[in-house]
């Protein structure tokens, strides 16, 4: 089951609108504020309010003003914790203004729950005094916490308003929520067309919105065109701000369009552009996408990468905190506190940070080294720069890859025990439990999952619950999942995940009670985000269930509306309807529905499945030639895939059912291959290569195959009587006149018989066959011998009728044609007559053949 992994961003919530309170009377220092404000300088504005504050004659509503205004510069310069304490004055209880600006603060500060509770009806009324701005607010939040529609509705109220701005505004944030949703052309259809009275950072969000639509939509040149349109506006300021966005927009569309080669050039030279930019955005990333994987040394991406770093400083740590220098605790200390500082560079920053990426995936352990120093130097050099706490967070997690559990540990707990913001130190917990859970750890993976839970909230603590339910399903342990759906249940968007990936973990089981617990899920939640995907479980649990309910499933995938099917696993979807046709025996549709799956998703995860099942459909079709290949190929080129040594089967039974004494020599490879494998299907195997080698004649090599593997069986082995039986009929078709290996032959199915039940079903068939050693010789002995076997056979059927009757009748017809041979013809009539009273398939012939010998010779 695939491990879902959580990155929480949290944006700065701060309002546009100025304070609706009355300004205080003229007082210079509260102006020298306004105007710092106006100049973004928070420090020197929060110093003249603070002036102003003591005023000795300032009147409670001047005072109000003020410490709003105050406030205001606090979430302004990101001082969201002095904001708060501000707000707290009882000099601004039941302020209007209030509850808006400590949503803000609130919602800086990264509690956006809380911030969110105080944008309701009273802020966001008609009369209230931020009411625009509260709606957007509220809208963004809502978006942050996982809450697209209750945001939507935000912003529908906003697109029905007097003011255009605020409506464009609105329209277009809705085009970018319904964007992230992947509903590119909804989004067009929300977007404004371009009109000549917008301002331009209207028109170049517009554009850029459009260029996403386009984008999403798989209209590459489109998207290409736009992108380029706002790039070349250079000359406009405010088209300069989306520049950064539009040219990972246009690299993002050229590598959609298979043109990695643009996309690489046109990044480069975009960066090289740009040197001094202060926001680079996803450029860098979208840089490293363009970057084979594995890179070469002297990939043109990474040679450049190296001539944007800075140069290496003389020092950069102090003695004893070098990487890869002291204990695992210095090494975490050197992590967190940087010595050596250097002036801001964000070329210089996003270089270190993604060359390290890139060394990384080159996969060396030299490059791997290198890659640390790098983060080292970035941690050291720009400890402020964003990126120093994602270089921690990649350090953290390639100690863990690397299996340097002691340096991620110490890591860790450092930062555990220091300041850094409650974000990193979930994020390093989230780093440690995805790397914990690809290793199977499921119990390191879930502490650490709890310890980023405890610092999240919103969507994000969503998300991690349902990481922490899935990896406790992972690891079996039902109780513990239980007990977390109790404790953090109570939010119901989270039970209603926990009630899901519950039913999903059975689907994957194979539990009978996975069908039920789908269903149930299906029709409380008919409005679910998740119901398509609830559905397509429900098909595969409706094809596992004994019998198939094949409607029950047909059903499931038919309600999932096509515009919902993109964002389902494809290989899921494909197999589920592969596996309809399947059970429905349509053997040529299923092919084709493999066929096109491949071809269009020749590398998705799970593409060996969808390749096994187009084998089995060929297989089935009987085009066993077809089905060798398929299936050979994928044993072959995937060995460690759980496919292979299935398809490696199937492959040998293929080219057993050829009809060439070729492609039975291949079977018998591939058999072989399964065999040498000691894999579960080995033993399979083994029974299934005898056949192949009785039809060509192999019989010596079938017996020292399977000779010593059935000595070395123990008696309640459930495959000692297949066999036993195939060696008995080895043995027995090579025994000719040699009278040693028909008393070898005897002694095997004695010696099966001796290890059965009275009751077991396979007595008569070994009796027959024990029989036909016996009778070999064709001496009267002999003959005598093996009739009271089969005679034996036809009384104990008497006394107890079997379910079978196939190996009785054999018995009867056998010991007639041998008396006959012998021309005993009352012991004929009698073996027949006894025949015909038993009442299987075969005793109206003996009823019939007795009366012809009693008319034949006179035996009445």
């Amino acid at each position: 089951m695939p491990f879902r992994r959580t990155v929480t961003v949290l944006p700065l919530l701060i309002a546009l609108a100025a304070a609706a309170a009355p300004q205080p009377d003229t007082i210079p220092a509260y102006k020298d504020g306004l105007d710092a404000m106006a100049a973004q300088l928070w420090d020197v504005a929060s110093t003249r309010f603070e002036a102003a504050l003591a005023t000795p004659d300032l009147d409670a509503a001047g005072r109000r003003t003020v410490l709003l205004r105050l406030a205001e510069t606090g979430i302004r310069a990101g001082d969201a914790e002095s904001a708060l304490k501000i707000l707290a004055d009882p000099a601004l209880a039941g302020d209007p203004d209030l509850p808006f600006w400590t949503s803000q603060a609130l919602a800086a500060s990264g509690k956006f729950a809380e911030a969110l509770a105080l944008l309701d009806g009273t802020t966001t009324a008609p009369a209230a005094p931020h009411r625009r701005e509260a709606l957007f607010t509220r809208a963004a939040l809502q978006v942050t916490l996982g809450d697209p529609s209750s945001a939507i509705a935000a912003l529908e109220v906003l697109s029905k308003e007097n003011d255009a701005p605020t409506v464009l505004r609105a329209k277009m944030d809705w085009a970018a929520i319904l964007l992230d949703q992947g509903k590119p052309e909804l989004a067009l259809a929300k977007l404004p067309p371009p009109d000549p009275k917008m301002m331009s950072q209207e028109k170049a969000r517009s554009e850029i919105l459009r260029a996403r639509a386009e984008l999403g939509k798989g209209e590459y040149k489109a998207a290409i065109a736009l992108y380029s349109a706002v790039l070349q506006k250079s000359d406009d300021p405010a088209f300069r701000l989306y520049r950064t966005d539009a040219a990972a927009g246009l690299a993002r569309a050229q590598l959609a369009a298979k043109d990695p080669e643009a996309a690489t050039d046109g990044l480069l030279a975009f960066i090289e552009q740009e040197r001094d930019s202060p926001r680079f955005g996803e450029v860098f990333t979208r840089l490293l996408e363009c970057l084979p994987n594995p890179p070469t040394v002297d990939d043109i991406i990474l040679m450049r990468l190296r001539e944007w770093c800075p140069p290496l400083p003389l020092a950069i740590a102090p003695a004893g905190l070098a990487e890869g220098s002291g204990t695992p605790s210095t090494n975490a200390s050197a992590a967190v506190w940087p010595s050596a500082l250097a002036a801001p560079d964000e070329l210089a920053t996003q270089a270190l940070f993604h060359l390290a990426l890139g060394l990384r995936r080159e996969g060396s352990a030299e490059s791997k080294a290198g890659a640390r120093r790098l983060l080292v130097r970035l941690r050291t050099e720009y400890p402020a720069h964003p990126l120093a706490s994602r270089a921690l967070l990649e350090t953290i997690r390639w100690d863990l890859e690397d299996n340097r559990k002691p340096q991620a540990a110490a890591a860790l707990a450092t930062l555990e025990d220091s300041a850094v913001a409650p974000s990193m130190r979930a994020g390093a917990s989230l780093a440690a439990a995805s790397s914990a859970f690809a290793g199977g750890d499921f119990a390191l993976a879930s502490t650490e999952l709890d310890k980023a839970a405890a610092l999240l909230d919103g969507e994000a603590l969503r998300k991690v619950t349902l990481n922490a339910a899935i990896t406790r399903l992972a690891a079996g342990d039902l109780p513990a999942f239980d007990t977390l759906a109790g404790a953090r249940g109570k939010d119901p968007r989270i039970a209603d995940d926990i009630a899901l990936e519950r039913a999903l973990f059975l689907t994957a089981q194979r539990d009978p009670g996975a069908l039920a617990a789908l269903d149930k899920f299906i029709l409380d939640h008919p409005q679910h985000a998740r119901l398509a995907e609830a559905r397509l479980a429900a098909a595969h649990a409706a094809l596992d269930a004994n019998p198939p309910d094949v409607a029950f499933a047909k059903a499931q995938l038919g309600s999932i509306p096509q515009d919902q099917t993109a964002a389902l696993p494809a290989a899921d979807l494909a197999l589920a309807r592969i596996r309809i046709a399947v059970r429905e025996k349509r053997w040529e549709d299923a092919a084709a529905l493999a066929e096109t799956f491949l071809k269009d998703h020749p590398d998705d995860a799970a593409a060996n499945a969808v390749r096994y099942e187009l084998g089995n459909a060929r297989f089935e079709n009987k085009d066993y030639n077809k089905a060798m290949w398929e299936l050979r190929e994928l044993a072959t080129k995937h060995p460690q895939d759980r496919q292979a040594d299935p398809a490696l089967f199937l492959a040998a039974r293929a080219a057993a059912l050829g009809g060439t004494s070729q492609a039975q020599e291949q079977s018998l490879v591939l058999y072989d291959r399964l065999i040498a494998g000691k894999g579960p299907l080995a033993d399979v195997a083994r029974i299934y290569k005898v056949p192949v080698q009785i039809s060509l004649k192999r019989l010596d090599a079938a017996v020292a195959d399977l000779q010593p593997w059935f000595q070395g069986m123990k008696k309640g082995d459930p495959l000692r009587v297949t066999a036993g039986l195939l060696l008995g009929d080895a043995l027995y078709g090579s025994a000719g006149s040699d009278s040693a290996k028909l008393e070898r032959t005897i002694a095997l199915y004695e010696d099966l018989l001796g290890s059965l039940p009275a009751s077991s079903e396979s007595r008569f068939e070994i009796e027959f066959r024990r029989g036909l050693a016996i009778d070999q010789p064709k001496t009267p002995e002999a003959i005598r011998k093996a009739c009271d076997v089969y005679y034996s056979v036809l009384q104990a059927a008497a006394k107890s009728p079997p379910a079978n009757w196939h190996w009785v009748d054999q018995c009867g017809a056998r010991a007639l044609l041998l008396l006959e041979s012998q021309q005993d013809w009352k012991g004929a009539i009698g073996v027949a007559k006894k025949h015909a009273l038993l009442g299987s398939p075969g005793a109206k012939e003996a009823a019939a053949h007795a009366a012809i010998l009693q008319q034949e010779h006179w035996e009445w």
